[in-house]
C-alpha cells in the first residue's frame, strides 16, 4: 500500500481537509504538529494517508549579524551582503518534523494557498520531506498540488 503525505499551511486546514477526505474516520495523533491518518485510494490504488501541516513559513531569510546594525550598515552594501536560512519558528521543529513524517512516504501532495507566498512555503516542504521519501518508479509523479485559495 502507498502512502501519501499531505501538508496544509495550517493546523486548522489540515484538521478540515483531512475530515472531509476521510469522511470522518481519520484518528489523530501529535508528533510535533497534529497528524491525521486513514486509509482511502490515491490515483485508484489503494493509499494510506497522513495529513499535517506547517505554521506558515518553514524557513526565514535573514542577514548576518554584521549587517544588523542598520546604524552601521549602509543600505547598499545589502545589495550585496550574504543572507542566512533559518527555521522560521525553531521551538516548533517543523522542518523535523517534516522529515520524520515523510520517512516511508511515496507520494506528497501540497494543500497550500496559491498564491506567491503559498508556492514558496511549497518549495520550503518540498525541502524537507523529498529526500525522506521513497524514490518515485522511474517517470513517476512525486508531488501533487492541491489547489486551495485564501478564502478557504
Amino acid at each position: 500500500m502507498q502512502t501519501v503525505l499531505m501538508v496544509a499551511e495550517k493546523p486548522s486546514l489540515a484538521a478540515s481537509i483531512a475530515q472531509h477526505l476521510s469522511h470522518g474516520q481519520s484518528h489523530s495523533r501529535r508528533g510535533g504538529l497534529d497528524v491525521h491518518e486513514w486509509d482511502g485510494t490515491f490515483q485508484g490504488r489503494p493509499a494510506r494517508f497522513r495529513m499535517t501541516s506547517v505554521i506558515g513559513h518553514v524557513l526565514s531569510i535573514d542577514f548576518p549579524p554584521k549587517f544588523q546594525n542598520w546604524d552601521q550598515t549602509d543600505p547598499l552594501s545589502l545589495f550585496t551582503a550574504p543572507t542566512v536560512r533559518g527555521e522560521a519558528n525553531p521551538k516548533a521543529r517543523v522542518c523535523k518534523h517534516l522529515q520524520t513524517e515523510a520517512k516511508g512516504c511515496d507520494m506528497l501532495v501540497l494543500w497550500l494557498d496559491c498564491d506567491r507566498e503559498g508556492e514558496n512555503i511549497c518549495f520550503e516542504v518540498m525541502e524537507h520531506t523529498v529526500k525522506w521519501m521513497r524514490k518515485p518508479a522511474p517517470g513517476g509523479q512525486q508531488v501533487w498540488r492541491g489547489q486551495v485559495s485564501p478564502l478557504t
